[in-house]
């Protein structure tokens, strides 16, 4: 295994900052579908007008900081530590549904809480998007599970650029030198 580039203390406390980001931002997803699915199902107009607008505060308070906090950590601790970013098939899906869930999150989910806010302050009987948004803040928590599940498990061992990576350490072979002659 590869050299890690900070000491047992430092990735002790990075490991921990990333933990602490992703369960929050994890919580403030559940907290949405708390609120989501009490909005869609609610026959009170104040009641769901008052949960997709909490939606729209936990989003912009809580869950946009703790998804890009849970990122950027997380390339950090991946950087930062043997595991490397690439180099394992679990280190590289977590990286890649990290991406997906914000975007995802972005452009739709967000989308659908304006949508919704929009609809009901207008005095329709109920969000059009409400089910979208309830199953689509529900997909993320799956999505949150599973990253965790692969934290835990690290399953399907290294990437190719991991054995590329261990291959060459193993002859003693370095990589050549961006630009050198061949």
């Amino acid at each position: 295994m590869a050299r890690a580039l900070v000491g047992k203390k430092t990735r002790q406390l990075l490991v921990f900052v990333h933990v602490a980001v992703s369960v929050g931002w994890m919580g403030a997803g559940a907290a949405n579908v708390v609120l989501a699915l009490t909005a869609g199902y609610s026959p009170d107009p104040v009641l769901r007008l008052a949960c997709y607008q909490l939606i729209d505060r936990i989003d912009w308070w809580l869950v946009i900081p703790l998804a890009f906090a849970t990122l950027v950590s997380g390339v950090v601790v991946s950087v930062a530590s043997p595991w490397g970013l690439s180099r394992y098939w679990w280190v590289l899906t977590k990286l890649v549904l990290t991406v997906a869930v914000i975007v995802y999150s972005t452009f739709l989910i967000g989308v659908w809480v304006e949508e919704s806010i929009a609809a009901v302050a207008a005095g329709a009987p109920e969000s059009p998007v409400a089910g979208q948004l309830a199953y689509g803040a529900g997909l993320n928590i799956v999505a949150f599970l599973f990253m965790t599940w692969a934290s835990v498990a690290k399953p399907w061992g290294r990437t190719p650029w991991g054995r590329e990576r261990r291959t060459r350490r193993a002859a003693g072979t370095r990589p050549a030198a961006a630009g050198a002659a061949r």
